[in-house]
Parts: C-alpha cells; sequence; structure tokens
C-alpha cells in the first residue's frame, strides 16, 4: 500500500496516499472499449495490464492526497502536501514493480479513481499477508468499488497461498463494518498510536481474517476481474494491537465515506 511513512500515496506502514496523474490503463485483449462512465479493475504490476510505473505513482499520489483531504482516514491529515504523500508512495510502486506485493486500480475516464494492495509476508509468515491500502475516490462513495478492490486482493491473496490477512484501521473511523463484511475481526490494537491532531489520539485496529472461498468471492476474481464494493479509510502507520500478534509493516488502508 513499501516505505513506511505516515500516510500518502503508497506508504507502507501508514495510511494511504492519493495519486494525481491519471495513468492510462490499457484494456484487456480481446475486450470491448469500457462506456464513459464505467469504472474498469486493473491488476498492477507484473502479469498486470497497468504497469507500476512513475506516471502510475503520480496518479497514486494524486487520488490518495484528494482522498486525506476530503476526510478519509488513510494516514495523513486533512491538510497535507503532495510531496508528503509521494514520499510514501514512492515504496509502494516498488513493491509493485517488483512484485513484492500485488495491486489493483480501479480506472474511469483514464483516471486513478482506486487502489487496492496486498503485501504476502515472508520467510516463516509467508502464509501471511497484510492489506496495505483500499481506497477509493470521494466521488465514488457508495457505489461498490471499496468491496470490488476487496475481493480482487482476497482472491489474489487465496491465489498466492496466503491464508491470514491483516488490517490495521483508526478506531473511530468506521472501517469494523466494512471488514467485518469479509470475515475480519478485531485481533488487538494499539492505544492511542494514531493522532490526528493536538490532544486528539485514536486507537489503531488490527483487523484480521482467514482467507476462504467465502470471503475471495467465489476464489475466482483475480487478476483483471473483480466483485464491486467501496473504500474504507484507516488510520495511520503502524501495526499491531496489544499482546495481538500483528505484522511489523506500516501500511494502512481504506478510503473516505461510508464503506459498502
Amino acid at each position: 500500500m513499501v516505505p513506511r511513512p505516515v500516510s500518502g500515496p503508497l506508504p507502507t506502514g501508514s495510511e494511504p496516499v492519493s495519486p494525481e496523474s491519471e495513468p492510462h490503463a490499457p484494456e484487456s485483449p480481446g475486450s470491448a472499449s469500457p462506456g464513459p462512465d464505467q469504472v474498469t479493475l486493473r491488476r498492477v504490476g507484473p502479469g498486470g495490464t497497468w504497469a507500476s510505473d512513475s506516471a502510475f505513482g503520480v496518479a497514486v499520489v494524486t487520488l490518495w492526497h484528494r482522498v486525506a483531504e476530503s476526510g478519509g482516514a488513510v494516514g495523513f491529515a486533512a491538510i497535507v502536501s503532495r510531496a508528503e504523500v509521494a514520499a510514501v508512495v514512492a515504496g509502494l510502486v516498488d513493491d509493485l514493480r517488483s512484485g513484492r506485493a500485488f495491486g489493483f486500480a480501479l480506472n474511469r475516464h483514464r483516471t486513478l479513481v482506486g487502489v487496492g494492495v496486498l503485501r504476502p509476508g515472508r520467510g516463516l509468515s509467508r502464509h501471511t499477508g497484510e492489506i496495505v491500502a483500499v481506497m477509493v475516490d470521494p466521488d465514488l462513495r457508495g457505489s461498490g468499488s471499496g468491496t470490488r478492490l476487496m475481493t480482487a486482493l482476497l482472491a489474489q491473496a487465496h491465489e498466492v497461498g496466503v491464508q491470514k490477512v491483516q488490517a490495521a484501521v483508526r478506531d473511530g473511523a468506521g472501517l469494523e463494518k466494512f471488514f467485518g463484511r469479509f470475515g475480519f475481526a478485531e485481533w488487538g490494537r494499539r492505544p492511542g498510536w494514531i493522532r490526528v491532531g493536538p490532544g486528539q489520539d485514536r486507537d489503531e485496529i488490527i483487523l484480521g481474517a482467514t482467507v476462504t472461498t467465502a470471503n475471495t468471492g467465489t476464489a475466482a476474481s483475480t487478476g483483471t476481474a473483480a466483485s464491486t464494493g467501496t473504500a474504507a479509510s484507516t488510520g495511520t502507520a503502524g501495526t499491531a494491537g496489544n499482546a495481538t500478534p500483528v505484522s511489523t509493516s506500516n501500511t494502512h488502508v481504506i478510503s473516505p465515506g461510508t464503506p459498502r
């Protein structure tokens, strides 16, 4: 979702950022051209139809920045510079390019309007993974885009052998219900881990789930297809909760608005 800045585009260990430019997402071979208002889902990076290049990175920064300014819990305050977001996104783009992470992007009018990133674990934790980011443009709130991204990410996790996944969200953002629809439950929390302002500390909640054919939307939508939903937004960087094992990465997710 990768670096560990507090928030910004494609950060790790922090809330998500917003991309700015609008990269062009090539159509899948043999597919019909989408209508003017159609939102298409694309796999990012190796094996996908959207390259994890500098143009994509700029687009993520723009999206992340836009989501943060709209009040989304994506690791940054509402007033944040693009440079801060870009600093976080750089590492995420590198992870996607190298195949260290898996990503999916939503495209409308050749503009990035949603992004989701899954980072599998390594070594003795290679059967686990972390939802690094899930965010959708404010204009798509309630459209089912978040669910669409989550379904694709969980299906990808299932495909590569990831059996358990976690996500870190900001307390008070109302994301537990969204993730709960995919089988996520609270594994722990870090008290006062996220500071949204002077004297305004929020807990970071660690949510986790076992990957099954049920929450992957029939074990099929990976690659370019997926289901629907909106995005959610999370807190800031960091992982972990009290006495509950959590990953050591610092990326957080989710988009603005009420998750659907």
